[in-house]
């Protein structure tokens, strides 16, 4: 290597070998992560902290942001086997008839659909009535705890509204529709 008859070589032997173990040191502390989990798998140490971020950046400012915007369509909306949200139902009026409770519902054109599109389910303590593709979207009407036991839930579609009526196990009055709303 070009080197005189008794220079020193221990002082530059030391050197290379402290660099390279430097060297390999720093490659073992940055893999010590990868190293334990591909040795451990999901029982590692570092296992939770092996994610690697790889989302949006985040801008540092506190409201929210917009990341993407699709369509109903993009989103796979519709697809068979996929349940869709109804719109809840909240304007209503309703009156308490001895034996039977009505509910009348307005939604202007629902006698147009067909008598399919209106579908109810009821246990003795509660009712769902699911309007399906009224303007584009299905509405629901649904109440998990009424007032008291029915018996027997009819619906009936007019030109443009939907009476629903509940037939009740007793007749007594029902000061309101689900129980524990009654107002003061």
């Amino acid at each position: 290597l070009g080197r005189k008859p008794g220079e020193d070589t221990t002082e530059t032997q030391v050197m290379s070998t402290e660099q390279g173990q430097t060297d390999g040191q720093a490659e073992r502390r940055e893999s010590a992560l990868r190293d334990n989990i591909n040795t451990k798998g999901r029982n590692a140490y570092y296992y939770a902290h092996a994610h690697k971020a790889d989302g949006p950046v985040w801008d540092m400012k506190p409201e929210p942001r917009l990341l993407s915007k699709t369509s109903g369509d993009e989103r796979g909306g519709g697809e068979e086997g996929e349940k869709k949200v109804a719109e809840p139902i909240t304007d209503y009026a309703y009156s308490d008839e001895g034996i039977k409770l009505k509910i009348y519902v307005k939604l202007p054109g629902v006698g147009g659909l067909d008598d399919e599109a209106v579908a109810v389910s009821f246990t003795a303590t509660s009712f769902d009535v699911t309007v399906a593709g009224y303007e584009g979207t299905d509405r629901r009407l649904a109440f998990k705890t009424l007032f008291a036991p029915i018996s027997k839930v009819i619906v009936k579609k007019k030109p443009d509204k939907i009476i629903v009526t509940l037939v009740k196990e007793e007749e007594k009055d029902w000061p309101c529709i689900a129980q524990g709303t009654a107002s003061s």
